[in-house]
Parts: structure tokens; sequence; C-alpha cells
């Protein structure tokens, strides 16, 4: 029965097997309801006197993905929260307490509360599966492990390794899990059961390999311990940045629990998850959460169609060989092609040395990678099979529409045809071939390896069906999509410049760069809207500058700061000179720049950075809602708001746990907003123009 557990024995009825699910399930979840059935199921098996029990899931490709999130974000209360979290706690103390051997068979994704129950279990079997993949992510939803996760895996694996889990709510694949002493086996698929069954059976013991005798000092020893938290908390306030409570709370929780019984630190655990559970950046994180799993759902109704599409690329500059090496490592055979043997040779080296990066992967499986991208001057006359061509030259109009109309007559009619511009009209583009449906924008962002966004820019002919195959694509390759509309700068782009552009007016005032970029950094950005200039490449932005002030007139024009700096041949990061200086690591405001921009030495009306961060980031709101207003997300406007909010957590790094910049401004309040907004507009000009009511 769906939600539920099965119980079954063997015809001896010495081994009990527990399947948590049936063929139904698309994702095995901890609902409360499979929980008590899972209880029961452990009661029956104490009683039953059986050798051994393994538990299993109906697939071989899910094991378990933990508790049912949707739960996480009705909880609003403390003692509610802790409440869920002993429930969870109670049932696998019943499990590690089972007189018998318990195995776990694990196969796919074991995460969250699925980790938890296989922590308590004696033994744990995994497959060899790419699939497969066991952790702890629930401080990325803004909780800790509250189902016994910081009381056992410390035991199991020591606490450094511990931490290193649970903090960074990492989940490891199948190979790093053994190494970390996670699981005790790795074995094929078809093996699985029959391995786990023997083990439950007595049949079959597995070597564990040894801790060591620092990692025991370190986890068992007060001194030890003491050691191991002080480095883990400078590394903490150093990636949080204050902004995530889940983190120290979670170190607190498991280091303290290694010196108390179960029953004293599982009390503690599952009063602070109560505590994590109801706070505002948990909701914001579970909220995007949902984000990215509807963005999944983009292109479902493609995703066997566009499974192992052969893909060709053409350009093998650094996006071009990302989107080629992101393509292949999905299991896609890819062409590249570009002009130039020294490009070719480039692009090649830079996915050699992003796939050696993956730690998780072996040499062989490196290799077989590699293998699947072939690397081309354009010379051959034909095409070989082709399901998909993105294009990712520079972005120069005339030169992708004749790329386009040579490739149109090259590939065959089915064949999806995709720019991977930043900023020109993907309709003017889809002019220059025959069958204009099946031509689309897919925007990566730099660096694609990174970038978790694919922005899906659907032309005036853009077909439904081509949309929703490049949608499956993205989502295959590891990123979220969003669909939006052919307009200047789509979305992204769009939203991000008026902020870039107000830095560059507080600059033109006189603030400094350092204030400037600490305020946006202070609010919780990644980075400083002055070096996220630097990073973009100021010719990038320069050249972006005009198309935005074509499209939208005056109100997206800014100082011609960059042209001025290109004129001294300062570039930004790409050539160690922008409005910083690069050295190594290092860098630091370059000390010409009040003299080349004629920038005054203080402003007139000295601002805090609070006050800075007010100007920018009510500009990323109120281009939002002018997005969601036109509909440049689409029609339906909940959808639209979620796109929006999704693009620009992913895409401009607008802090996740403020759950993106139309869940902000609720939060904060629209009409507050569009008050100080008036405010500035009178102050600033039509910049500032309010977002309509």
């Amino acid at each position: 029965m769906a939600g539920t557990v099965q119980l079954t024995y063997s015809a001896d009825r010495s081994l009990a097997t527990i399947t948590l699910g049936d063929q139904t399930e698309r994702a095995i979840t901890l609902t409360p309801a499979r929980l008590r059935s899972f209880v029961e199921a452990l009661k029956t098996v104490k009683d039953s006197g059986v050798k051994g029990l393994v538990i299993q899931s109906p697939s071989i490709d899910s094991f378990c993905v933990g508790a049912d999130i949707s739960l996480i974000q009705g909880v609003t209360d403390v003692s509610h929260g802790s409440a869920l979290a002993t429930e969870g706690q109670s049932a696998f103390n019943l499990l590690e307490d089972l007189p018998c051997t318990t195995v776990a068979a694990i196969g796919g994704p074991c995460v969250g509360g699925g980790c938890e129950l296989v922590l308590a279990c004696d033994y744990r079997i995994a497959t060899d599966s790419l699939a497969t993949s066991i952790g702890l992510p629930e401080t990325k939803l803004g909780i800790l492990p509250g189902f016994g996760g910081t009381y056992r895996l410390p035991r199991l694996i020591g606490l450094p390794k511990a931490l290193d889990v649970i903090l960074g709510g990492k989940t490891l694949r199948a190979q790093q899990a053994l190494k970390a002493r996670l699981v005790d086996e790795i074995v094929t698929a078809d093996a699985l059961v029959g391995r786990a069954e023997a083990i439950a059976r007595g049949e079959h013991k597995p070597k564990r390999r040894s801790r060591g005798l620092v990692d025991k000092l370190l986890t068992n020893n007060p001194l030890g311990r003491a050691i191991v938290t002080r480095r883990a908390k400078k590394a903490v306030l150093k990636q949080t940045k204050g902004f995530y409570p889940a983190p120290p709370r979670a170190l607190t929780v498991t280091a303290n629990g290694l010196g108390r019984s179960r029953a004293s630190a599982l009390k503690i655990e599952a009063d602070e998850l109560g505590k994590l559970i109801t706070s505002p950046e948990s909701k914001a994180l579970v909220h995007i959460f949902f984000l990215t799993e509807a963005s999944k759902a983009i292109g479902k109704a493609s995703r066997k169609e566009i499974e192992r599409a052969h893909a060709l690329v053409v350009g093998a500059g650094t996006m071009g060989a990302g989107i080629a090496g992101t393509l292949a490592r999905n299991g896609h055979q890819v062409i590249v092609k570009d002009t130039s043997l020294p490009s070719l040779q480039r692009g090649k080296t830079h996915t050699t040395k992003e796939l050696s990066k993956l730690r998780y992967l072996s040499s062989f499986e490196r290799a077989v990678i590699g293998n699947r991208i072939d690397w081309i001057q354009f010379t051959s006359p034909t095409i070989a099979r082709t399901d998909i061509a993105i294009e990712a030259v520079f972005e120069d109009m005339g030169l992708k529409k004749k790329i386009f109309s040579d490739l149109a007559s090259r590939v065959g009619r089915e064949c999806i045809l995709a720019t991977n511009t930043s900023s020109l009209s993907v309709t003017e583009m889809a002019a220059a071939i025959t069958g204009p449906e099946r031509f689309v924008g897919m925007h990566f962002f730099n660096p694609v390896e990174k970038m978790p966004l694919v922005e899906i820019i659907r032309g005036e002919k853009t077909s439904d069906e081509t949309v929703s195959k490049v949608a499956a694509l993205a989502s295959e390759m590891g990123k979220f999509p969003i669909v939006v509309r052919d307009v200047p700068g789509f979305l992204i782009n769009r939203i991000l410049i008026p902020y870039l552009n107000e830095a560059v007016y507080l600059l033109q005032e006189g603030h400094s760069v350092k204030d400037i970029d600490a305020a946006a950094l202070e609010f919780g950005m990644p980075m400083g809207p002055i070096r996220l200039l630097d990073e973009v490449g100021l010719d990038v932005a320069a050249h972006v500058s005009e198309v935005m002030v074509s499209g939208y007139g005056e109100r997206m024009a800014v100082p011609d700061f960059a042209r001025r700096l290109l004129t001294v041949d300062r570039k930004g990061k790409k050539n160690n000179a922008g409005f910083y200086t690069y050295k190594g690591k290092e860098s630091a405001p370059w000390e010409g720049l009040r003299t080349v921009l004629d920038l005054p030495s203080t402003p007139k009306t000295p601002l805090t950075r609070k006050e800075i961060a007010c100007r920018l980031m009510y500009h990323l709101v109120n281009e939002a809602m002018k997005c969601l207003h036109e509909n440049v997300a689409g029609t339906d406007r909940e959808l639209a708001k979620k796109q929006i909010d999704l693009g620009t957590v992913m895409g401009i790094g607008f802090p996740p746990h403020k759950g993106g910049v139309l869940y902000f401004a609720e939060k904060t309040g629209l009409d507050a907003i569009s008050e100080k907004l008036r405010e500035f507009h009178a102050v600033y000009g039509s910049r500032y123009a309010p977002f309509p009511q």
C-alpha cells in the first residue's frame, strides 16, 4: 500500500525484509503514516525471532529521500517541530535496538531521514551506480538532521568527517561513502539484495576500514573534540557569514552529543530542530527547494525524447567548452566545432581540467566522459546525427545569423537550434533559418560548470515542444531551467542591470568602491556590484548597457565608466585591471579611479551601508515587479513569481536565505518598498519610477 512499508519473510522465516513502499511511488518519503507503519513492522520483527532484517526500497534507483519537505514548510510551532523529530528518533532507536542483524540495501538517493534510517542499521550496502548517493543535506533547508543523524554519524565515521557532511549539507557518491566508512560495501545492482541477505543471515561479514588513531582521538577525546570544533566554527563563519543559523547550531549539537547519552543527545537535537524549523531562514530555503522542484518539472513530458540526445556545440571558448563538458558528464555524445585549432585545444584542456576536479570519478570514468566529446575544426561539409545544436560564440548578431543559416542547411529538420546569447534577440536570429519554431535561446551562465541556472528564451515562433525538450535537457544537465520572453536582457540581465547601474551612480556621487561592495555583502549577496562588473568584463558590461538603453530608454542609462576604463586598458578581471587591481588572490580598488573617472573625494550626502544596500536592492525589486507585470516570466502570475525568485537566486546570487527577490519584497512589504521608491524617484529621477500597482 502506498505511503506504508511492506514486511515479508523468507521461506524458512529466518530473514525479514522491510520494503519502504511500493512500485507506484516515484520517491519514497518518510511521512508520519510511513513512520508509524515502519514502527509497527519493527515491533513485529522484534518478536519474530529472525536472524536478520534487510531494509530496501521498491526501486533500485531511489532508496529514500527523507522526510516530506512539505511538512517542514507547514511547521510554525517550535514544540510541533520538536515532536516530529522525537517521533523519527523513536522509530530509529527501535531499529538500532533490534536483537537481530540489520542491513540496509541502498540503491539511488539515500538522503536526509533516509540516511538517518540506515545509520541505525548494523550494516549498509550500496550499489555502484552513479545515481547512488548518501548524506545529510538538512542544513541546506535551514535545519539540522533531526532523526538521530547528529548523534549516530560522528560515532560511525568520526567527528571531522561527520561535521564535513552535516555542516556542508553534503551527499556522497558510493565510492566516497565507502572511503568515509558510511557504507560497508559496494556491489552491482544485481548483487545488492543477495549480498544484503547473506550479511543479515550471518553468512558474510563485510570488512570495515579502521578509523585510525588520530580520528579516534579527535572524536573520543574532549581535547580533540575542542580542537575540531574550534576549526569548524571558523570555517562555518567564513562560509555562512552569519546569515545561516543552522550550520553553527548543528556544529554545537553534533560535537556536544559525543559526550552525552543517546537520550540526552537526541533530546537536544529535537529541541534545536524545533527552533530551526520555524526560523525565517528555513522557510525561505524551503521555498527555494520547491522552486527547484517546479523547475525540474518544466520539461518532464520530454525527458524520454531528449535522453542521450546527440549534441553539437559551435564555439570552443570557455562557454562552449563548459556546455560540452556538462553534456558529456550527463551521458550525451557531443561534437564541438570551431574555426581555430588552438581554440579547440584550449577547450579540450578546459574540460579535462574541470573533470579532474570531480574527485568522485575514477580515472576510467573521466576517460569515458572525455571520449564522448569530438573536437573538430570547421571543415566537414556535413554534420553527423544531431538532435540539438548550441551556438556559443561571442555576441555578434551578424555572425550568429550566419552560423545558424549554415547549420539549418546541414542538420535534420527536427534538430533544435539554440543560441547561448545573453542579450541579443532570439526572434531576430530565428528569422535567419527555415523552421523558426525549432529555434530557442538557451542562456547558460558563466562558469557553466558551477552556475545552476539556464534561461530558456522563447522567440515569437518557438514551439512549446522545443521549449519542453530544451528544459528537459537543461534538467538532465543538472541545471534549473526557467522560461522567459524574448525582451532586451531577457529576465536575469534585465533585473540585474539597474542594480549594477545604481552602483555606478553611487560611485559617481562619491561613495567608495569599498562601501558600495561591502553594503551588498552585508545584505547577503555573494559579491559586491562593482566587483561583479569586473567579473563580467567591462567590455561585456558596456555592450549590454547599450542593448538595455536601446530597449528601455534613459531609465537604463548609466555613466560611461566602463568605456572610460576600457580606454586605459582596464577590462576587469580578465586582464587583472578594472575597478579593482588584481594580484594573484589579492585585490584592491584601483587608486587611479578617482582621477580617470573624475570622481568627488567624498559624497555630498553620505549614506550608511544600510542605506546604500536599500538603494541597490530596491532596484532589483522594482525591475522584478515590472517584469512580473509585463509577463516576462509568463502569464501565470504565481508561476512567474516562482521563476523570478529562482532566477534571481540561481542567476544573480540574491541571498537564498531571503527566498528570492519577490519573496523578500513580500516579506518586507510591497507598500513600504513602493513608498521608498517614490521617494527615490523624486530625488534621483526616472530610473526609480516605481513598479505598477
